[in-house]
């Protein structure tokens, strides 16, 4: 990996920057942001869920950009309107422009995202891409322990909108960070894509590749989100913690996630992505359940130990699956389409899960409803293992 290093630490960045910090820390403030605006759980999920409309929206655009733009040129230009849609967000009260400006946040960090995965299955040889993608990934990590640490700081010295001061110095990170990958991307060679067959939807559609990693992909989406979202809120509301302990969980969680993402990437490359998926789902499931039942409170370190463990080496699986069944020149097309469906899953859920919350008064149902899908997605991906497997063909 060593020829790869300043490739492999700058798309660790940018991940830290275009949802480390502008979804995964958004779950750190929004106690606080509720609070400042003054508004139900109900709208503080809508706020969540308006970024993943965003993001949903910037699907559409990733494959047909990526195609036709520099990498470098792309992802710093989306993480620049990022950081704008970020600061923006603390120039209002009113709830509803918070929104449409995180919705524009989310439309431009999934650019980046996608663009970044998919450039590293480009510049990656096929042996070493999970654990390329498994080491980039660890930006979420590093974003999370941040986020755990530096908005109750921020918190314990700033009375009055506290959440808008953390969110802008999150988005002045993503600012610095654009110009950064302006600067370091190197463009891969693509001479090989024009020689492929044209991509073929209907084609794709009809496979049952395709729907094996959109059902394991969806599942996440529908799951990963809730927890990022609300687990701090829910681990305040249930044991009435402070910020600051909320926060300590949260920053044990991204630790975790440092350590695990290579080792799990690296398990892929050796016994498949669909064996290691099973375990990551059978661990995630164990992770909701903690916080679907009344158990102790030291449980909830478990918790998010089994979270970080497991979580952020799902999209990296996805994509090396992608590459797998499709060629590594039909990831970006085939990978959008996935992450479309994923982020429906990811924009209605915040925002159910909160009217559950102000329906019933806690997070319960919503985190027992997260652990039946992550164990359904687990006995999926066991079924998937068994199948022969497919090598990818022109469509």
């Amino acid at each position: 990996m060593q020829p790869y290093r300043t490739i492999l630490l700058t798309s660790l960045l940018i991940l830290f920057a275009c949802l480390g910090l502008g979804r995964f820390g958004f779950g750190m403030v929004l106690p606080n942001l509720e609070h400042s605006l003054n508004i139900s759980t109900t709208l503080s999920g809508f706020i969540s869920t308006s970024n993943f409309v965003g993001y949903f929206i910037g699907i559409f655009a990733v494959s047909y950009l990526y195609k036709r733009f520099q990498t470098s040129n792309l992802i710093a230009s989306m993480l620049l309107l990022q950081a704008v849609s970020m600061f923006c967000m603390t120039l209002f009260d009113d709830y509803k422009m918070v929104a449409f400006f995180y919705a524009l946040s989310g439309l431009s960090s999934a650019i980046p995202n996608i663009s970044i995965m998919v450039y590293i299955t480009h510049m990656i040889p096929q042996e070493k891409r999970g654990k390329a993608l498994g080491f980039i990934i660890t930006g979420f990590g590093y974003a999370i322990i941040f986020s755990g640490f530096y908005v109750p700081f921020i918190e314990q010295h700033i009375k009055i909108n506290a959440w808008s001061v953390s969110w802008n110095s999150f988005a002045l990170l993503t600012l610095l960070i654009a110009l950064l990958s302006k600067f370091t991307l190197v463009q891969p060679d693509t001479h090989q894509h024009d020689e492929e067959e044209p991509f073929n939807i209907k084609k794709t559609l009809l496979t049952s590749s395709f729907w094996k990693i959109t059902w394991l992909y969806s599942v996440f989406g529908l799951t990963y989100v809730v927890y990022i979202t609300y687990f701090v809120y829910a681990v305040m509301d249930k044991y009435r913690v402070s910020i600051h302990d909320g926060g300590t969980f949260w920053a044990l969680l991204g630790f975790t996630s440092l350590i695990s993402t290579p080792i799990l990437g690296a398990l892929a490359d050796r016994v498949g992505s669909y064996k290691t998926l099973i375990l990551i789902y059978v661990t995630l499931s164990c992770s909701h359940m903690v916080l679907a039942f009344d158990m102790p409170y030291g449980t909830v370190i478990l918790s998010a130990m089994l979270f970080g463990f497991t979580a952020w080496s799902i999209p990296p699986l996805i994509t090396l699956l992608t590459s797998i069944h499709f060629g590594k020149h039909k990831t970006a097309q085939v990978f959008s389409m996935v992450t479309m469906i994923f982020a429906i899953g990811q924009a209605i859920a915040p925002f159910i899960a909160g009217y559950m919350f102000d329906l019933n008064g806690s997070f319960d149902m919503v985190f027992l409803v997260c652990m039946l899908l992550c164990f359904s997605a687990a006995l999926g991906a066991f079924i998937f293992s068994k199948e022969k497997p497919a090598t990818h063909s022109a469509i």
